[in-house]
């Protein structure tokens, strides 16, 4: 039986046959030309308006979200945090993964820094990552067990209808101003029966308001763009053509970003705000993650 290709031209959307070892194709189609970088595939309509954008982005004083690495987030304050959200990821991935007693394809979408493709490549044996920031696709590469790294845009993703089982979207979203589009093409590129796992910030609830309206000058310094609640995520996805099946929320801190790092830093703290908010103040989480199926 042939196999459909996974890639897509970004320009026609015909599909690509790209070689697992070329570092580069044309559209039979249209005749664009897929170059690399790297070992990067740049499946992009154009490389250099998103290079513009990412420039100006850092001269308005956001040059840390788009170069620090992120790996920093695992011995920083909010370490414990972020190894709670890999712990419940494995767990997803891994009943996922049982429950269909075959090889999976996977996307982690908007990977960054490819911090979560080591737990995504435990149980999905066909990976694939993308971003649109070719230095954070530069560390990603550097992961094991991850077959094409490319650079691609959420809003015009170059691959296949109906391409992946399992889809990461791991806090992106956020950060993108036409979030329905950004979901309407991950539902696309989502096989029948698939799992999608969506986490995003939950900045809309009132503590983390509050946080914002106590330190505008976080929110200045963020890119974020939108602020969800459960109840606002929810819907957005399901306009998309999700199911909803779960909503966890997860991660409970002080409405205050400085003084919540500081005291976040210690693991009895940590724990011990998780278990109080999740018995109290459920909605008040810093995190949500909602598992979409199609």
């Amino acid at each position: 039986m042939e196999i459909p290709p996974v890639f897509r031209c970004p320009r026609c959307g015909r599909g690509l046959e790209i070689p697992e070892d070329a570092e580069g194709a044309c559209c039979g189609g249209c005749g664009f030309e897929v170059q690399a970088h790297d070992g990067i595939l740049l499946l992009v309509r154009d490389r250099a308006a998103i290079e513009n954008a990412i420039r100006y982005a850092k001269q308005a004083g956001r040059q840390r979200w788009y170069e620090g690495e992120q790996a920093a987030q695992f011995a920083g304050p909010y370490r414990h945090h972020m190894r709670k959200r890999i712990a419940y990821l494995d767990s997803v991935f891994g009943e996922y993964a049982r429950g269909a007693g075959r090889a999976l394809t996977g996307l982690d979408l908007c990977c960054g820094d490819g911090n979560n493709l080591g737990v995504l490549a435990r149980h999905v044996p066909e990976l694939y990552a993308c971003d649109y920031n070719i230095e954070r696709l530069a560390r990603a590469r550097r992961v094991p067990g991850v077959r094409r790294v490319f650079m691609a845009e959420a809003l015009n993703l170059p691959v296949a209808d109906a391409a992946f089982d399992m889809i990461l979207f791991n806090h992106a979203l956020e950060h993108i101003a036409d979030d329905a589009g950004a979901l309407a093409q991950a539902h696309r590129a989502l096989k029948p029966g698939g799992l999608c796992v969506l986490g995003v910030p939950n900045e809309g609830a009132a503590f983390w308001r509050l946080a914002y309206a106590l330190q505008p000058r976080a929110r200045a310094e963020s890119d974020h763009v939108h602020f969800y609640t459960a109840a606002a995520i929810s819907e957005k996805c399901a306009r998309a053509g999700f199911t909803v099946t779960s909503v966890h929320h997860m991660g409970w801190g002080v409405p205050h970003w400085r003084l919540d790092s500081m005291v976040r830093g210690c693991k009895i703290v940590d724990d011990a705000l998780e278990a109080a908010g999740r018995a109290l103040l459920k909605s008040q989480a810093t995190s949500l993650y909602l598992l979409l199926t199609k």
